[in-house]
């Protein structure tokens, strides 16, 4: 088993769309990185783009909001009606952070066959068009081991740039360095008590800073770019912090892909009978 598959699992297999989508390669491991590439074994189809971009709106929007834009839909007026209570960002930096954000979160639970506790704090963000604050990943996985409770947090950092350089390695290596700890830890608590009190008390019972002694803080940066990112991450990934894991992901066209993305998220919208 690679470092790699110990943080945060096995790459899916070809039945679930990362797989059938992308390729990976762990990379061997030094004290100083641990990398996992992934490169294209096809390239983005529609399945693929609709697939994501329900993704997209499953982050953005509440069941309450979808439900009322399908009460909504074929009255006069629903374009004025969707506008007033737009979640989709038009920005094309939030755009492309959003969706790397929602790339990261929905990768490592496909990577650990299992949903998390978490909350879709785009569905909270009151301006759309500028990037929300907190981690860009915040998960919790509280089970039981040999009759005992157990709980791993996995922290994540992600970023987009149409072209890989080193400095944008660096900033995410930065951000998770060994003595980072989430900022919205209390926030997740808070939210998740609104619909689940017990497990809201459960996860309040919990020290952050232990966890991580423990080493059950699991640190992943992600970047999303052109076909030269693993390279780039390769020769320039450099972080004492033991728990962390990089992902690159090397497409051809990654601009194009969150063009199309967002696109069909907002057809989608338009006709949330299809949702």
């Amino acid at each position: 088993m690679t470092k790699q598959e110990l943080l945060i699992g096995k790459h899916p297999d070809n039945s679930h769309p990362y797989g059938k989508w992308l390729a990976a390669n762990d990379l061997p491991d030094s004290y100083m990185k641990c990398h996992r590439e992934l490169t294209e074994i096809t390239a983005v189809d529609d399945e693929l783009i609709e697939w994501m971009a329900k993704k997209i709106i499953n982050h953005h929007y509440t069941q309450f909001r979808i439900s009322r834009l399908k009460e909504k839909y074929k009255s006069l007026g629903f374009a004025k009606y969707a506008e007033q209570h737009r979640k989709l960002p038009i920005t094309d930096k939030v755009k492309k952070g959003n969706a790397t954000e929602i790339l990261l979160t929905d990768y490592i639970q496909a990577s650990q066959k299992k949903e998390f506790i978490k909350v879709y704090k785009l569905k909270y963000n009151p301006n759309v068009d500028q990037a929300i604050k907190g981690d860009d990943t915040l998960m919790v996985d509280l089970f039981e081991e040999n009759g005992n409770e157990k709980i791993k947090i996995y922290l994540g950092e992600s970023k987009f740039r149409t072209t890989p350089q080193k400095n944008v390695v660096e900033d995410i290596t930065k951000s998770l360095n060994k003595d980072t700890l989430p900022l919205s830890y209390t926030f997740l608590v808070e939210e998740i008590a609104k619909s689940d009190e017990l497990l809201a008390r459960k996860l309040d019972d919990y020290i952050v800073q232990d966890i991580k002694d423990r080493g059950d803080l699991i640190y992943v940066g992600l970047l999303l770019s052109n076909t030269k990112t693993s390279e780039t991450v390769e020769k320039h990934l450099n972080s004492d912090n033991s728990n962390l894991v990089f992902i690159s992901i090397g497409i051809g066209q990654p601009e194009e892909f969150i063009k199309s993305i967002f696109e069909k998220a907002e057809e989608l919208i338009s006709n949330p009978d299809l949702l």
